[in-house]
């Protein structure tokens, strides 16, 4: 689906979501808030880019395992 391509991640710590994205259209539109970091967590979380979906995935495993995944940008 994503294959070794850039992906956009957004890890959404109140509501326990973490949401891969590659280039779309809130992908074009990230920027950061008080609360919400991009490149950067903050209190919120943050949109963080990874190098592939793969290593993203894993990331997901290793840190977020209670959050819930899901995919935008099929």
């Amino acid at each position: 689906m994503f294959g070794h391509h850039p992906v956009w991640v957004n890890i959404d710590l109140p509501t326990k979501r973490y949401v891969l994205h590659r280039e779309c259209t809130y992908t074009n539109r990230i920027c950061e808030t008080p609360y919400k970091g991009v490149g950067r967590l903050k209190r919120d979380g943050g949109w963080i880019r990874f190098r592939n979906a793969e290593i993203a995935m894993k990331r997901l495993k290793e840190e977020y395992d209670q959050f819930e995944c899901s995919i935008h940008c099929k």
